[in-house]
């Protein structure tokens, strides 16, 4: 049986393999289902269904699309973009208890006329075929009614968005924003539309008519916030981005104005990039607002043939001037830009200073129609003639718009300027598979300090290339271990050195050095044999005039001696030799010398048992050596030498010391450096008891130092309901403090740990809310602190115990993923640190977007700081 999640109320379908339609255990509801051909594909369907049902209807249509692009023939992808685009919502009917659409972005065109609907159609079979039909029929119904409704409202000069509480219901900083733009606009004479007091009388009926009403008729929507989370809050980014798709199809007659305070612009949404925002600290913006939607308005008390605004300031006596000017500006609106000069040099044959002529020239100039276009004007103008004297011989107001539309085309200019040249870093980066081209990419990174992720992302290509260049002398060394003289792999030793530690360089060398002893053991041998064979052949040719029996058997004596000699000097004498010097090595203190002599002897002599020897003297030897350090109080040297003796005055020495070396170590630790405090199960032995726990040293200060576990202890979901969690609200922040910390530790390790304040550290590539600090002993780290304290890819990577994985921890090449505490793009998700590729890929990336909090193949490091005095 598969599993996949009801796209109505996210229960639970279970259904056989191949089937179409489904039936939900929680809501009763039977529905179409999606082709599953793998568990990639399902868990796209399961998070686009999940924005969908949280009504973020952009993201999951954009989760459906990449579906599309991989199989163009799924029914159910179609269907699900047709839900998107009216953003449909399924609520439950009170009386029949069953799950019914209700239309959120209703449309002018029907849904039988939607190309989606048409495509699910014709790729369903005949049971899809009838439920996509069946509910096509009551959306149709449902947005018939909206559109009857939306019919009977006034038209909409402007209309507000904003967030109007926040996640405790408290009304927001916005919500008083907006009050006081509707009412200064409403004073101005504007039909405003403002929810807060539009919608008051409307309560107990569906909004979607009025909104739908207002955004179709409005002219202008000014979205204002204080919070880039209030920008993207699901409702508000509901509203905005079906205007937005207003604005593309209007052709220039709508425009949505950004308005931000008490934030960086930079943190306003992607989609306002190319927008003109707004400040609403900046002195003066109520009336430069005002006056903009004005214009785009043509809300004024003249009678005018163009869409702007023409203040003609005559002087006494140029009654003639006004009509010249009206010409002008007509001519200009028919793109007659010859025309429009023209006119505008008769204006100032009369009144060589007027402001409005020389505008009425730059205009001209720059062959733009409405004095707006000339914000997107595709250089600035500030050099030209025409521009000065506008703004020498114009009022304030002028002077100020034509300054401000240089500085929108600047910063648009600068912006895409970045945007160029951060693009062509990724695209190198992306396509980088060496040291110079991650250079290179790195370079251009550099160009552009502080936009986006540059400086983060110029880091990794640092690294990368660094891997790069250690690679390729690490295939330099591996190809020069080749043929049989010695010369090669002294070559291969001295550039294995040059990248020590790197991969298993040193297991490399050690392989040299081991062919270097067989080659020139090879070569002695071969040697002392040719000089066997010469000095055979010189007493066979000094004897060669003798009698033939006599000089045989002298030869035959000596060959038989030269025989007997080398076999003495090899089997014997050269093993009594190196008896003697294991002895003497032996007898000096020196065991680990002495037992690699005696390992080569093989079985000469007592040989073995001599070994066994020498592995009991030495043990005793370090335990008394261990004794000896202990009671000086030097307890780290002591522990070391019982690191690996097994016998039992070892293993007790060594638990009545450890107390004395953990303290003395923490103490002593630098950054970078492993100290053991606590103990918890890792070999998945229960049997042999727990583990003592290693940690990472991070950072230190005056009497504390900041540890992560060297290695994941654990696998546990970030939350153990699916459902919108903070750090603060976590099950796993309660397991860490709960559980985790009266198993891990003793009552007297508990006194090193103290609760300390963790930040709600924001998400640095979402907006997401990160809820309120927290008080803890144990923690996991922030996205801003893994970054801090682990300065690359490699750094991040960890490997998980035994137990970990036994708790079912996914590994790949013996790594895994492990949370960090930064809530992801949404309030389901949490960031990790594991790879963006694939669940069974881990390259030890940051993934700020995050993972569902129900994960429950995700590790955990725990973080903790300790106290150096207690």
């Amino acid at each position: 049986m598969s599993i996949f999640k009801c796209k109505m109320c996210g229960g639970t379908i279970e259904f056989e393999a191949g089937a179409t339609v489904g039936v939900c255990d929680s809501c009763g509801t039977k529905q179409t289902l999606p082709r599953l051909d793998d568990d990639r594909k399902a868990n796209l369907y399961d998070r686009a269904n999940h924005f969908r049902r949280n009504n973020e209807f952009d993201k999951a249509a954009g989760l459906y699309e990449q579906i599309l692009n991989e199989d163009g023939s799924d029914a159910e992808a179609y269907w699900s973009l047709v839900l998107c685009r009216y953003g449909i919502e399924y609520v439950e009917d009170p009386a029949t208890r069953k799950r019914v659409p209700t239309v959120n972005r209703a449309q002018y065109t029907s849904i039988f006329d939607d190309d989606n609907y048409k495509s699910a159609l014709q790729y369903a079979d005949g049971l899809q075929r009838d439920i996509y039909e069946q509910e096509a029929r009551t959306i149709n119904e449902i947005q018939k009614g909206i559109l009857t409704i939306s019919q009977k409202e006034a038209p909409y000069d402007v209309f507000i968005c904003y967030k109007e509480a926040d996640s405790n219901g408290r009304r927001t900083p916005d919500s008083v924003l907006a009050n006081d733009l509707y009412h200064q606009l409403t004073q101005e004479g504007f039909r405003v539309f403002f929810s807060r007091i539009t919608l008051e009388d409307k309560l107990g009926t569906a909004y979607e008519p009025y909104i739908f009403a207002a955004l179709n008729s409005a002219k202008v929507m000014v979205v204002l916030g204080t919070r880039p989370e209030y920008f993207n809050a699901v409702w508000v980014k509901n509203e905005w981005s079906r205007y937005l798709s207003l604005v593309k199809d209007s052709k220039g007659k709508k425009v949505l104005i950004p308005a931000y305070r008490d934030m960086d612009p930079y943190d306003l949404p992607e989609e306002f990039s190319h927008l003109m925002a707004q400040d609403m600290s900046k002195l003066g913006f109520m009336q430069d607002l005002i006056r903009g939607i004005r214009k785009i308005c043509e809300f004024d008390k003249q009678k005018r043939s163009t869409g702007e605004t023409v203040v003609i300031q005559q002087p006494a006596g140029s009654a003639n001037i006004s009509p010249l000017l009206k010409r002008a500006f007509m001519f200009l609106e028919d793109g007659n830009f010859d025309g429009a000069d023209e006119y505008c040099e008769r204006v100032l044959d009369q009144d060589p200073e007027n402001a409005q002529a020389y505008l009425g020239k730059l205009m001209a100039e720059l062959e733009v129609s409405r004095q707006s276009d000339l914000a997107d004007c595709e250089s600035p103008f500030d050099t030209s003639d025409n521009y000065r004297k506008a703004v020498r011989f114009g009022n304030e107001n002028l002077a100020s718009e034509l300054r401000g539309y240089i500085d929108h085309i600047n910063e648009r200019n600068e912006n895409s300027r970045l945007t160029d040249t951060y693009n062509n870093a990724v695209s190198s980066m992306n396509s980088a598979n060496t040291e110079s081209a991650f250079k290179s990419a790195a370079v251009l990174f550099r160009k552009i300090p502080g936009f986006k992720d540059a400086d983060t992302l110029a880091d990794r290509c640092l690294d990368k290339a660094e891997v790069c260049r250690k690679d390729m002398i690490y295939s330099s060394a591996k190809a020069q271990m080749t043929g049989e003289k010695t010369e090669g792999y002294e070559a291969a030793i001295k550039t294995f050195r040059e990248i020590s530690g790197w991969k298993d360089t040193d297991n490399q060398i050690y392989a040299c050095q081991r062919k270097i002893e067989e080659i020139r053991a090879r070569e002695e041998a071969e040697c002392l044999e040719r000089e066997l064979q010469a000095e055979q052949k010189r007493i066979v040719a000094e004897k060669a005039a003798a009698k033939k029996k006599r000089v045989a058997i002298t030869a035959c004596t000596l060959v038989a001696i030269a025989i007997a000699a080398y076999i003495i000097v090899t089997k014997v004498i050269i093993p009594a030799q190196s008896y003697r010097d294991a002895m003497a090595l032996y007898a000096s203190g020196e065991y680990e010398a002495a037992i690699q002599v005696l390992e080569k002897l093989g079985e000469y002599k007592d040989s073995s048992d001599k070994i066994t020897e020498i592995q009991v003297a030495e043990t005793e030897a370090a335990y008394r050596e261990a004794m000896a350090l202990s009671s000086s109080g030097e307890y780290e040297a002591a522990w070391v030498l019982l690191e690996g003796l097994t016998d039992k005055d070892s293993v007790e020495l060594r638990e009545r010391i450890k107390p004395k070396y953990i303290q003395s170590k923490l103490q002593r630790a630098q950054v970078g450096e492993y100290v053991i405090l606590g103990a918890y199960e890792q070999d998945n032995n229960t049997a042999n008891g727990k583990e003592d726990i290693e940690w990472l040293v991070l950072a230190k200060e005056s009497n504390r130092m900041l540890v992560i576990s060297r290695y994941a202890l654990d696998c546990q979901q970030y939350n153990t309901k699916d459902e919108a969690v903070t750090w603060e609200t976590s099950s796993l922040r309660k397991w860490l403090n709960g559980i985790f910390l009266d198993t891990a530790f003793t009552s007297e390790e508990l006194a090193m740990i103290p609760r300390v304040t963790v930040s709600a550290d924001k998400n640095p590539s979402y907006s997401t809310d990160p809820g309120n600090s927290t008080q803890d002993r144990v923690f996991l780290l922030s996205i801003t602190e893994v970054n801090k304290y682990f300065r690359s890819d490699v750094a991040r990577k960890c490997k998980p115990t035994k137990y970990a994985k036994a708790q079912g921890c996914l590994t790949s090449i013996d790594m895994c993923w492990w949370w960090l505490r930064s809530p992801g793009s949404d309030s389901n998700s949490a960031a990790y640190v594991g790879a963006t590729a694939s669940i069974h890929d881990n390259d030890g990336t940051v993934h700020d977007s995050g993972d569902f909090v129900k994960r429950d193949v995700t590790a955990v490091r725990p973080a903790l700081w300790v106290n150096l005095d207690s």
